[in-house]
């Protein structure tokens, strides 16, 4: 292992959660740290082929000494909060080089490239990479909703329409499955100009939302009833 790139990748990415923290202009670190990584992984290749093959297996690898997988999605997000558009796509292009990605898995890093494209106007390429990866998995909710933004930028909503129908069974029952969808084919009818489609997909995330809170709340209370004071015995309570 490089223990003193390693050392430096440490340095670099606490200094990006401090300048994340003071909201600075200058993301220069973030950049830097990301392309210590990629130089690190190369040559752990060099020595071992098989090395780190997949994102996951970094911290693997490292003994998770350095949350390699959850800085780099602050760093994605950092970039696509800072509307660096032209850096987030080249990461993401990165990433997806760089190790791979069984069926399914790096549906996010995809989704944030084909918004980054939109971002750009890079609008048709957007929309050819989106039909390639539904074409390669077709039943990836993530893939579909990404499409159906893509399709919105181009006007194309009759096949926006098309993919949102494959996950939108009933349009008054939104789930955590379809959630993301619900909101794609929300700015979908607004581009359309169909309020009454779009009010009643509102109203369906909306009510998601509020059972989500419940639910969220009765946890809570059980969690709170399963540590009352009053189910303990005396030899039980700590003073």
């Amino acid at each position: 292992m490089h223990s003193k790139k390693w050392r430096t990748f440490d340095r670099l990415t606490e200094k990006c959660y401090d300048n994340l923290i003071a909201s600075e202009k200058d993301g220069s670190c973030w950049q830097q740290a990301f392309e210590l990584l990629k130089e690190i992984i190369r040559e752990e290749r060099q020595e071992n082929p098989s090395s780190m093959s997949e994102l996951e297996l970094v911290d693997d690898a490292t003994d998770y000494e350095h949350d390699v997988q959850g800085w780099l999605e602050d760093c994605l997000d950092e970039m696509d909060m800072r509307k660096d558009y032209e850096t987030l796509l080249r990461m993401c292009d990165d990433l997806l080089k760089m190790f791979g990605w069984p069926e399914y898995s790096g549906s996010d890093i995809k989704f944030l490239k084909v918004s980054a494209l939109g971002e750009l106007g890079r609008n048709r390429e957007a929309v050819e990479y989106c039909r390639k990866w539904i074409q390669k998995e077709p039943e990836n909710v993530v893939a579909s909703t990404a499409g159906v933004y893509a399709f919105i930028r181009t006007k194309e909503y009759e096949e926006a329409e098309k993919l949102a129908a494959g996950f939108i069974l009933n349009p008054t029952e939104c789930t955590e499955e379809n959630e993301l969808m619900f909101t794609a084919a929300s700015k979908l009818y607004e581009a359309m100009g169909r309020k009454k489609e779009k009010q009643q997909t509102d109203r369906a995330i909306k009510e998601y939302g509020e059972r989500l809170e419940a639910e969220l709340a009765d946890f809570d209370m059980d969690d709170e009833d399963e540590y009352s004071f009053g189910d303990w015995d005396d030899d039980d309570l700590p003073f």
